[in-house]
């Protein structure tokens, strides 16, 4: 009975000791790093290169200069082949900008890092590419003598389609700015650099030869997103520009042959001498009596055109000076009263013929 009851005890002791032992926390160890996601880089990949092949398809066939030619000229079947031509290099520039956003998601995760550094470099290069023969598409459809050419919806599609390339380049070089100065070293992140676009904004000066040529369509603008906003400010004074240049040239003034040293040459009116007129005391009334300075632009308008026939001060701030001018009428030209608008420093906003 003894010697049951002592190993009885003995297994007590055994099975305390073993759950105290449990019972007992391990030792902390070091903490894993967080290991990468899941490499989504493959799939990625083989969409860049379907995306990229395509891209080269629309660069590879971009409208030649006789073609572009051709267009201006009014040749129907020149303008079908170059809107389908501009409808494929506006859809390589969304392609490209994909690319360029899609890189950056997988690249820390990937095996593969060289090919898709690669592939964003080359997509910023093709983007900017597209942009430019696009442009040149747009320019030569808007100046077609033929006028149906373009539709000012398809103009607008390849501003909004510049418009967010531009916006997805900047974020990204937020995004990549932030990771250069807070990662490490070796963050592959590192590697990618942004690339500017244009600095022109591309399709603006299309945009404006067909509204110059359909001044009915300008009001059509209004009705565009905010985020066009930039755009169609831009528009509407290169139109301005364009109806200006238009009124100089009817009005007969001619660009001087050359200028005395150390001076800026002035237009030549045509049968007059080479010293431009001195300004008339109403002109210069009026011009005193307008919140504008008379400078830049203004001052040019009124040194090659003269006085204008009346001053107004408008409730946006702008003053318009108003000339009679010759416009396109139907078949004919007629004469016009036309509003050009300028700031207060002088610069020329846009144009507006006056209702009669």
């Amino acid at each position: 009975m003894r010697h049951t009851a002592l190993f009885l005890g003995t297994l007590f002791l055994a099975a305390c000791i073993s759950d105290s032992q449990q019972a007992r926390p391990a030792a902390a160890g070091p903490v894993p790093a967080p290991g990468p996601g899941p490499d989504r880089s493959p799939q990625t990949l083989r969409d860049i290169d379907q995306q990229r092949r395509w891209t080269e398809e629309a660069l590879a066939g971009r409208p030649p200069a006789d073609e572009l030619e051709a267009v201006r000229d009014g040749d129907p079947e020149a303008i079908a082949d170059t809107r389908k031509r501009f409808r494929r290099l506006l859809t390589a520039v969304e392609r490209t900008t994909w690319i360029r956003e899609a890189v950056p998601e997988v690249l820390r995760a990937s095996a593969d890092q060289d090919r898709l550094v690669a592939a964003f470099d080359t997509a910023a290069r093709d983007r900017n590419e597209a942009l430019a023969a696009g442009e040149a598409a747009a320019h030569a459809l808007a100046g077609s003598r033929s006028r149906g050419a373009i539709s000012l919806d398809e103009l607008k599609h390849g501003l909004t389609t510049a418009r967010y390339a531009r916006t997805s380049e900047q974020r990204l070089a937020v995004n990549l700015g932030h990771a250069a100065r807070g990662g490490s070293p070796s963050d592959p992140l590192r590697r990618l650099t942004t690339v500017p676009m244009p600095p022109a904004p591309p399709f603006v000066q299309a945009t404006a030869r067909y509204i110059a040529a359909h001044p009915a369509e300008d009001r059509a603008m209004d009705a565009w997103p905010p985020q066009l906003a930039e755009e169609r400010t831009q528009i509407r004074a290169a139109v301005a520009d364009l109806q200006l240049q238009s009124g100089i040239t009817d009005a007969g003034i001619i660009a001087p042959q050359a200028a005395d040293a150390g001076q800026e040459g002035e237009p030549i009116i045509s049968g007059t001498d080479t010293i431009p007129p001195e300004p008339t005391a109403d002109a210069n009334a009026a011009a005193a009596a307008a919140p504008v300075v008379v400078s830049g632009d203004l001052k040019n308008m009124l040194s090659k055109r003269g006085p204008p026939l009346s001053i107004a001060q408008r409730p946006d701030g702008l003053t318009a000076f108003r000339y009679h001018e010759m416009r396109p009428c139907g078949t004919t030209r007629c004469e016009v009263s036309v509003d050009y608008l300028f700031d207060s420093q002088g610069r020329l906003m846009r144009s507006e013929v006056a209702k009669p």
